[in-house]
């Protein structure tokens, strides 16, 4: 009796995609308070993102809230600036360049420095401050209720003009978490430190990928 062994391709094209029954949790508004807190969204906002899976929440941030996290950028690049000179990795310093142009030359002359900014294992007070913010909590009760844990996992995410090492495919954040995830809302919120379009590298969200 002989069988003939199935490939990977034919398991690829032939297997059915298995129907994904996603809790309400994921497309029903919870209940609401009747008194709304500093920042929260309206109930159009709300049934928006439940709707669609994501919402656009322009000059949520004030400038001054957010120069702090540009300051300690600023404090990184440097340190590492000073490191890779010390070291005899860069030839000159770049200090002539802004806060968003100076770590893209560093890396054009050094081949790295993106990640090693990326990985430096611990979270400036600036984005702690950002990251517990009460009207971005008060934003996520809504959404989840009032019992909050934030994900421990902290990485500045550098981006440099065309650097493969940095670039991050589209994904879902669940696929990170353990499979309780897929019956927990994660809301997840993406904080640009300046003003992103689709030419300097704005998020881009799957409509309804949820």
């Amino acid at each position: 009796m002989t069988s003939k062994a199935q490939s990977v391709d034919d398991i690829l094209v032939t297997r059915e995609p298995t129907p994904v029954d996603h809790p309400t949790l994921f497309t029903t508004v919870p209940l609401q308070n009747a008194t709304k807190k500093t920042g929260q969204l309206s109930q159009a906002q709300l049934e928006k993102f439940f709707d669609q899976g994501y919402i656009v929440l322009e000059n949520f941030f004030t400038r001054e809230e957010l120069d702090p996290c540009r300051d300690e950028i600023k404090m990184l690049v440097e340190n590492m600036a000073q490191k890779l000179y010390n070291a005899g990795k860069i030839k000159k310093l770049y200090e002539e360049y802004g806060l968003f142009q100076r770590l893209t030359m560093i890396e054009k002359e050094w081949p790295g420095a993106t990640i090693m900014l990326h990985k430096i294992g611990s979270m400036p007070k600036a984005f702690q401050d950002v990251w517990s913010n009460q009207r971005m909590l008060n934003v996520v009760e809504q959404i989840i209720g009032p019992d909050i844990a934030g994900n421990p996992v902290w990485n500045l995410r550098t981006k440099a003009p065309n650097n493969d090492p940095t670039v991050v495919p589209w994904h879902q954040d669940s696929a990170y978490f353990d499979d309780e995830s897929f019956s927990n809302l994660i809301p997840s919120a993406w904080i640009p430190l300046l003003d992103a379009n689709e030419n300097n590298g704005c998020m881009q969200v799957g409509l309804l990928s949820f």
